[in-house]
């Protein structure tokens, strides 16, 4: 439910606040695979205040660590630190956190397929998230009776929109 899935954003949103001291604009890097887990790990990023960095498990090990150390993440987010995470979730409430974000800080930083030979971040702040996501459902006239099939891998920038206006708009995500 979304109520399941705000309460493990905000636990883990204040693990990564209490944790790793999150501020606007930190870059966090998130490595899993497609999962509960991965939106889980989206939306905490975002309600701690940091932009996250899709990196795609699948991804040849150089490329991803050329990622990391490019964009200088604070942390990576993988399968080691949810099970850090867990054994500790109990120590923090499901209740919201408050923002310190503004409109023009960064949301997310994406990878270009790195076709000139090295990859670079394609950064995008919050404002231009929101603005595309409100376009998509007025004009394509979502209702809360859809269903939005979450196809691509969310180190594209076509997942964002396939990730957040289904749980913007509380629209059933495949």
């Amino acid at each position: 439910s979304y109520a399941s899935l705000n309460q493990h954003a905000n636990q883990l949103a204040q693990y990564l606040r209490h944790k790793y001291n999150i501020q606007p604009n930190d870059l966090i890097g998130i490595q899993l695979q497609k999962s509960e887990w991965m939106i889980i790990a989206i939306i905490a990023v975002l309600k701690s205040g940091g932009a996250y960095v899709p990196i795609d498990p699948s991804y040849p090990q150089q490329r991803m660590a050329y990622m990391i150390e490019d964009s200088k993440c604070k942390l990576v987010i993988n399968q080691k630190e949810i099970e850090r995470f867990q054994k500790e979730s109990n120590n923090y409430t499901y209740h919201n956190l408050p923002n310190i974000n503004t409109a023009t800080d960064l949301a997310y930083v994406i990878y270009t397929s790195g076709s000139t030979g090295k990859p670079k971040g394609c950064m995008l702040n919050h404002t231009g998230v929101v603005n595309r996501i409100e376009w998509m459902y007025h004009h394509y006239s979502f209702t809360t009776l859809d269903v939005i099939l979450q196809k691509t891998n969310f180190s594209f920038d076509v997942s964002v929109w396939e990730i957040f206006m289904p749980l913007c708009w509380g629209v059933k995500m495949v």
